[in-house]
């Protein structure tokens, strides 16, 4: 790494980047020390003991930092869930507006934000990490675009592709389509999200992370004819195998760090295409709050079921091989970065810790009473969460209430969903109430009983329950 010193007055700091500026200009050690001469230089001896020259650059119109931050306080003051804001491959060059954001927060600030926000973001980071996409669910005006937008530039600085949801929108839109041009002659011209998928590529060869995709208002098109093949590569696991762009893209697979970002407006879902199970596994449900409103789970891990860990360990030697996946390009990973994984038993030893081995065990039962087959997805989806959650930074860490609360509410309960049509179907043709409206309702209070009254899986469930036939 190239030290980058700095000759502005009053200001002695140094910037690692990794490409020379054209202001810059090349320097000894000996003559670092002099630029120094007015500095305490215990903070710089790590450089200065490690590296023989350095690159003076000029930088104007800041002024003297008050005290070296810590990465943490950056990231707490700019609002940001993990350092986001540098290429996967952070030796590149620092884009500009991002590195004076990080000089004007070094130079003081008291930017606050709301914690609720940072919670948010950091979950939906750890998901992209456990190899989920995600699908913000929530009423107009929450911010699910915004977040959507935000959150997909998480882990890269490749901007992402965007397409909005349509009853007319088709696989050729968002794969590859022919224009007929003046003359009659045809122009072949990808679609959204292969355009996403080979930017990706280029980026990714270049040391940088993958341009993410963001579907707006999925639940607008007939999506699940729309994706075609694309359908089975939105699960990581797949992506190797599938050839989804053969011809059009080289490599001609999905990578394995590529996420979609998906928004549905939970007015409008009654009324418009209703997305498939199957596609729905494909994503973490993630529901966002109106503003006013935010979630205060309380955990009471004495209440919680209890589970045997041997009953999990193949899905935690699965969920393990799963985020150590690397893609046909060696820089392209399952984890978007490389993170120290625990080992199996780390990780059934901190699911049991949290509880979430007998949340599994429970749900997988009730799943089973309500005639709901349930396939190793969700023990799966649940244990790479877990593990990239201890293995993450420290500014991507949650509490345990916060964190089993998401959980629950974005990798467990959504599965249940599926019970709701058959539910109204047999209220239709009997005259008794079904029997399944008793078991959703005992699985709210169980829930409320582990999670407390104001934690988002009580909201989930309610909203569960306003699906059936039945007074909430």
């Amino acid at each position: 790494m190239i030290h980058y010193l700095t000759e502005e007055a009053g200001l002695k700091a140094f910037v690692g980047v990794s490409r020379v500026s054209e202001a810059a200009r090349r320097v000894s050690k000996e003559e670092s020390l002099r630029l120094l001469s007015d500095v305490n230089l215990e903070y710089y001896r790590r450089w200065l003991d490690n590296f023989g020259e350095f690159y003076f650059v000029p930088l104007r119109g800041f002024t003297e930092f008050r005290r070296p931050l810590k990465l943490e306080e950056v990231l707490r003051v700019l609002g940001v869930a993990h350092p986001v804001l540098i290429p996967q491959n952070y030796l590149k060059e620092v884009p500009e507006q991002y590195g004076r954001r990080i000089i004007e927060m070094g130079c003081g600030g008291d930017g606050e934000i709301s914690g609720g926000s940072v919670e948010l973001e950091r979950f939906v980071a750890l998901l992209m990490l456990a190899g989920k996409n995600v699908l913000l669910v929530g009423a107009p005006g929450v911010g699910k675009t915004e977040l959507a937008l935000r959150a997909a530039g998480f882990f890269t600085s490749c901007e992402p592709e965007v397409e909005v949801g349509r009853e007319d929108l088709s696989y050729d839109d968002l794969v590859v389509k022919y224009v007929v041009l003046e003359g009659g002659r045809l122009e072949r011209r990808l679609g959204s999200l292969a355009r996403a998928v080979a930017r990706s590529w280029d980026s990714i060869r270049q040391g940088g992370g993958p341009c993410h995709f963001v579907f707006d208002e999925i639940n607008r098109a007939n999506v699940d004819v729309a994706l075609g093949r694309i359908f089975t590569a939105l699960d990581v696991e797949h992506r190797a195998r599938v050839k989804v762009f053969d011809g059009l893209v080289d490599p001609p697979y999905i990578p394995l760090s590529f996420r979609v970002f998906a928004t549905m407006n939970v007015i409008d879902r009654g009324q418009l295409f209703r997305l498939s199970f199957a596609l729905l596994r494909r994503f973490a449900y993630v529901y966002m709050t109106p503003p006013h409103i935010t979630p205060k789970p309380q955990l009471n891990k004495n209440s919680l079921p209890t589970s045997q860990r041997d009953l999990f360990r193949p899905y935690a030697e699965r969920a393990l091989r799963y985020l150590a996946m690397r893609g046909v390009l060696e820089e392209d990973l399952a984890t978007l970065v490389v993170l120290g994984l625990p080992g199996v038993e780390e990780l059934l030893g901190e699911a049991d810790r949290l509880g979430l081995l007998g949340v599994l065990e429970w749900a997988l039962g009730v799943a089973d009473r309500l005639g709901l087959e349930v396939g190793p997805s969700m023990a799966l989806d649940v244990l790479r969460v877990v593990a990239v959650h201890a293995a993450a930074p420290s500014s991507l860490r949650l509490s345990d209430d916060v964190f089993v609360d998401y959980v629950v509410s974005s990798l467990i309960l959504p599965y249940f969903a599926a019970v709701a049509p058959r539910v109204r179907q047999k209220a239709v043709l009997s005259a008794r109430q079904p029997r399944e409206v008793n078991e959703v309702r005992d699985m709210r209070e169980k829930i409320g009983e582990w999670l407390g009254a104001q934690s988002l899986s009580i909201r989930v469930m309610e909203g569960l329950l306003h699906e059936l036939p039945v007074e909430v």
